[in-house]
C-alpha cells in the first residue's frame, strides 16, 4: 500500500507521461503509455485504503490529472482526424491520376 506522498509522487508522474506523450504527439512520434491504465488502477485502488482526510487531499491532483487525459484525447483525435483526411487525399489523388 502506498502512503499519501508515493500517490502524489505516482499522480504527477503520470501527468509527467501524458505531457511527454502530448509533447511526441505534436512531433508525430509515439509514446508507450500502455501501462498507464494500471498504474492508475493502483493508485486509485491505494487512495481508497487511506484514511479520508487524506483520501480527500488527492481530489486536485486526481482532477488535474483527468484533465491532462482529457487534452490529450482531444488532441489524438484531432491528430486521427488529420490522417483520415490525408489517407483520403492520397487515395483520390491516386483514384484521379488512374483516370
Amino acid at each position: 500500500m502506498m502512503n499519501k506522498e508515493e500517490i502524489v509522487t505516482d499522480l504527477n508522474s503520470m501527468s509527467e507521461l501524458i505531457a511527454v506523450a502530448r509533447s511526441g504527439l505534436s512531433r508525430n512520434q509515439l509514446v508507450e503509455i500502455s501501462d498507464i491504465q494500471e498504474r492508475i488502477r493502483g493508485v486509485v485502488e491505494s487512495i481508497t485504503d487511506l484514511p479520508p482526510e487524506d483520501a480527500v487531499e488527492m481530489k486536485p491532483v486526481l482532477l488535474e490529472l483527468l484533465s491532462d487525459f482529457q487534452e490529450f484525447s482531444k488532441e489524438v483525435e484531432a491528430k486521427i482526424g488529420e490522417l483520415q483526411a490525408a489517407a483520403s487525399s492520397a487515395s483520390n489523388a491516386e483514384q484521379a491520376a488512374e483516370t
